[in-house]
């Protein structure tokens, strides 16, 4: 049985994280995988990418076309919009590799149109990894529209301009009717987002969380990441980690900063590391350190932050699965964050970390003080509990469970 994957990057950006993962414990489980991208970077055995400079060139040339949709389309949610209205070789390259199977992930920045998917002959099954197949133009949204349907009366009252988010929901819905044969979702959350959706309420929808090779993911001694990163021996360091800055509104920083504007009044030991941007002066407020870098998922690195760390804080709003607190466990370190999210498939209550009330202030506050408060009494029963829950995510078992659903599609 031939798989092939198909996404934008082999190396940037949380899904093809995931995606690239998939693909190498399928390897090592000697199953035919290969992956077709439009970005490749890494030097993975069966990743194909741009066969010339043009087809580089032309690519760059449709992301700035489509970019320039913010002078006819105003909207204050501030995550990405993604139209995916030009067409690609994509689909030919696929029908030359010639596989069993089509996995779709993340496909956007313009790899293939909306309309292209449905020319895809092959079985599809499609691990999405946010919002954006079920939404509109949105990869999130805190909207019901994706839900309802997106209509002239429904419409959003901070947007302006052409609806967007409408005229690409209808394209979907024109397309892909009945297209695909699995519908995958990174973590429950995204399944009962997919399930309430308007476009795949009736379609085979199924749970499959992101893997993570423990044989690479393994907790550093702390006191000697600390030395290798520079890092004080003598304070609690909390980690926030945000490729688009503390500005990112879908991450949540308010709550960090609300916590920590609370704490700093009782505990005076505390350092917050930000991995990201941090675009907030926070000097007045708090000790701090910001690693302005983009790991993508660099387990080197990686590692030795999470290792050196007390304690990862991510109170994101809106979250497919949150594949940091899933590496944070695997090195040790307990996660702060939002009960109703992707998180929640990774996070044991009070065990490998707390689940806070959804946007409650006041409970992530106290969550925080509480795993400081019992940090080193317990710190061996967090520590083991933490690596026990991420052998969850172990390769044999995720890649065991996209056989099932492949092996199911070729009984039909």
């Amino acid at each position: 049985m031939k798989i092939l994957h198909v996404g934008y990057s082999d190396t940037k950006g949380g899904a093809a994280i995931a995606m690239m993962r998939l693909h190498v414990a399928m390897l090592d489980s000697n199953i035919d995988s290969h992956v077709l991208v439009t970005e490749k970077l890494s030097s993975i055995k069966n990743v194909y990418g741009p066969q010339n400079s043009f087809e580089i060139l032309l690519s760059e040339i449709k992301k700035i076309v489509v970019r320039q949709k913010k002078y006819f389309f105003k909207s204050k949610n501030y995550n990405t919009h993604s139209l995916n209205i030009f067409n690609s070789n994509i689909v030919d390259k696929i029908n030359k590799i010639n596989p069993d199977i089509v996995n779709l992930h993340w496909i956007n920045n313009e790899m293939v149109s909306i309309k292209q998917i449905s020319k895809i002959k092959k079985p599809i099954v499609w691990t999405i990894n946010d919002m954006w197949p079920i939404c509109g133009s949105e990869h999130y949204s805190y909207s019901k529209r994706f839900m309802e349907g997106y209509f002239k009366n429904n419409r959003e009252k901070n947007e302006s301009g052409i609806d967007l988010n409408r005229w690409t929901w209808m394209r979907k819905k024109k397309h892909w009717n009945n297209k695909f044969s699995t519908i995958v979702c990174i973590s429950e959350w995204l399944k009962n987002q997919t399930l309430k959706s308007n476009l795949f309420k009736d379609c085979k929808v199924t749970t499959i969380n992101c893997p993570i090779d423990n044989r690479q993911w393994k907790k550093i001694d702390k006191h000697q990441s600390r030395e290798i990163l520079d890092l004080p021996k003598n304070k609690k360091i909390l980690l926030f980690v945000s490729n688009n800055g503390t500005k990112d509104e879908r991450k949540g920083f308010e709550y960090v900063d609300g916590a920590l504007n609370e704490l700093i009044k009782k505990k005076d030991n505390l350092l917050l590391l930000i991995i990201g941007k941090s675009d907030l002066d926070l000097k007045k407020k708090y000790d701090f350190k910001v690693i302005d870098k983009i790991f993508n998922g660099n387990p080197i690195e990686l590692r030795l932050f999470y290792s050196a760390c007390d304690i990862l804080l991510a109170p994101s709003k809106l979250e497919a699965f949150g594949q940091v607190a899933l590496e944070a466990s695997s090195c040790g370190t307990p996660t702060i964050a939002f009960n109703d999210t992707g998180f929640k498939d990774i996070i044991e209550h009070n065990k490998n970390g707390y689940l806070v009330k959804y946007g409650n202030q006041e409970d992530f506050t106290f969550g925080l003080n509480h795993i400081l408060d019992n940090l080193e009494n317990e710190e061996m029963e967090i520590k083991n509990n933490c690596i026990r829950v991420s052998n969850k995510f172990s390769n044999d078992k995720i890649v065991n469970n996209y056989i099932k659903i492949y092996k199911e599609i070729f009984k039909v």
